[in-house]
Order: C-alpha cells, then structure tokens, then sequence
C-alpha cells in the first residue's frame, strides 16, 4: 500500500503563497485610503505640522505592510515542515509574489 502522507497538500500551498499576499495588500489599501482623510484648512492653520503627523502615520503603515508580508513568508515556510519539496515551493512563489504585491501597492500610493 501507498502511505499517504500527512500535510496540505502542493496545490493548496502554492494556492496560499499566492492569494495571501494579494488579500494583504488589498487590505493594507483599504486602510490606508480609510485612515487619510483630508487635512482641512483649519486643521493646518492650528497645526502647522499636520502634515507631518500625516506622513509619518503613512510610513509606519507602509512598514507594517512590508513586516506583515515578510512575517507570513517566515510563518508559512516555518509551518510548512511535511516535505522540503513543498516548503521550496512556498518560498519560490510567495516571496517573488510578496515583494511584487508590496512594490507595486507601494508605487500605487505614491502615484496617488
């Protein structure tokens, strides 16, 4: 008999390294578009550093994104431990893909 091996399977793995990342830049758009409003007129003439606040509160969401994607490829290739081969897979897919959705949701910000 064929002894099954436990684990997920390849193609839910690869699934994963795939959607994940995509389904986390998406949220982090939609967070940010959420949390910047417009600074009014008033705001900046009682605030002459609004602004700043502004820009810093976005570089630190831009740093959680980029420690958000790089925790679930650690994550995923640390939970993965049925077969290298699989644990290959993950990373050959989900850290090209990871950094691909970062860049360009990050490019996407700037051109905004």
């Amino acid at each position: 008999m064929i002894a099954m091996s436990s684990g997920l399977p390849s193609w839910l793995v690869v699934l994963a390294a795939v959607i994940t990342p995509i389904v986390m830049a998406l949220t982090f758009l939609m967070v940010m578009d959420w949390i910047n409003r417009p600074v009014s007129v008033e705001e900046c003439n009682s605030d002459p550093n609004a602004g700043f606040h502004v820009a810093q509160r976005n570089d630190a969401l831009v740093f959680l994104h980029a420690l958000a994607q790089l925790a679930f490829v650690a994550a995923g290739a640390w939970r993965i431990r049925q077969r290298p081969g699989v644990r290959v897979a993950f990373l050959l897919v989900a850290i090209p893909v990871s950094a691909l959705v970062f860049l360009l949701s990050f490019m996407g910000l700037i051109a905004r």
